[in-house]
């Protein structure tokens, strides 16, 4: 269990690095982050499938086309509003949104278990968890409204439009997993590798496509070349995010599923938001504020203990002896 924890860990801890790409590369917009990133991970697919070719046979016309559309949403168009929430309104913010994924996925999978027929928690235990997700969210905002305006924000109206991008960034990566665990759960037969291999592979094409066209279109002097103002900066920032931030950090997180409960592997999820807002106040080189850290530890507080009840109704459901 240890090795499957660090595995889940270890993802988590790369994919909060990239909440803090649009800080590193200010000059560019977060359209040209979110695609040239989309591109790497589809040019590592692009190399894993040529060499793995064979395991990619047993995919359809039909398996191609939902992967593309699964993955336009959840790997390009996410992180650009996830790109654009933290441009606008700063690390710890994208970060935090992100935190209620786990509990948005455990209700809706709740919520569908009991329309199925299917154990389900009771809302009434989840009220405590929601309060203070609630109550911690709006205590952290309310500190980064302030953090923004005091480093010099255009206005509030910025700041809560990158909190929307935020938000949803959050609502897609929300849908992303629920579908994908469906389809996976429909075709066993398939390797989680393969079919994750087979959606970034799309990014390759689409990724260098959208990029040109955008550029093209770009009417800033900023974006006067291809690569922008600093492309060798650029270049490397946007390697690693593709190569480690994404695809090895998927990998891991493959790995971390395979070796522990989903109850368990759902809960981890929760150290992304805590690298991201880590990351965010270390380039910022300063401490949270009390009231930031008291948000901030209910946010965790009622997350942790949402998916603690959805895990014990898992493991019940494990433990349950069927009666003929």
């Amino acid at each position: 269990m240890l090795i499957g924890v660090s595995f889940g860990l270890a993802a988590c801890a790369l994919w909060g690095m990239t909440y803090l790409l649009p800080v590193l590369l200010p000059d560019y917009d977060a359209m040209y982050i979110a695609i040239s990133r989309a591109f790497v991970m589809g040019a590592v697919s692009f190399v894993l499938i040529v060499l793995f070719f064979d395991k990619f046979r047993a995919l359809t016309k039909a398996d191609w086309l939902f992967a593309s559309k699964i993955t336009l949403i959840g790997n390009l168009i996410q992180c650009w509003f996830l790109m654009l929430s933290v441009e606008y309104a700063g690390v710890p913010v994208a970060g935090i949104c992100f935190g209620a994924v786990p509990v948005l996925v455990a209700l809706i999978s709740n919520e569908r278990a009991r329309r199925q027929g299917k154990p389900f928690v009771k809302y009434k235990k989840l009220a405590l968890p929601l309060l203070c997700i609630f109550v911690g969210f709006v205590m952290v905002n309310a500190t980064e409204l302030e953090e923004f305006m005091a480093a010099g924000g255009a206005s509030s109206s910025t700041f809560f439009l990158g909190l929307l991008c935020g938000i949803i960034s959050t609502l897609m990566w929300t849908w992303y997993p629920i579908r994908n665990a469906d389809w996976l759960l429909a075709h066993p037969q398939v390797s989680p590798t393969v079919w994750t291999c087979a959606q970034c592979l799309l990014l390759f094409p689409i990724a260098a496509f959208v990029y040109l066209i955008v550029w093209y279109c770009d009417p800033s002097p900023v974006m006067s070349s291809p690569l922008g103002p600093t492309p060798i900066r650029y270049l490397g920032l946007m390697v690693f995010a593709g190569v480690c931030c994404s695809w090895l950090a998927t990998a891991l997180w493959n790995m971390c599923s395979a070796k522990l409960p989903t109850a368990l592997v759902g809960q981890l999820l929760v150290f992304e938001t805590i690298f991201s807002v880590l990351y965010g106040h270390i380039h910022r080189m300063q401490w949270p504020t009390m009231l930031l850290t008291i948000g901030f530890l209910l946010l965790l507080a009622g997350i942790s203990y949402a998916l603690k009840i959805f895990g014990d109704l898992e493991k019940e459901s494990e433990n349950k002896i069927p009666t003929n």
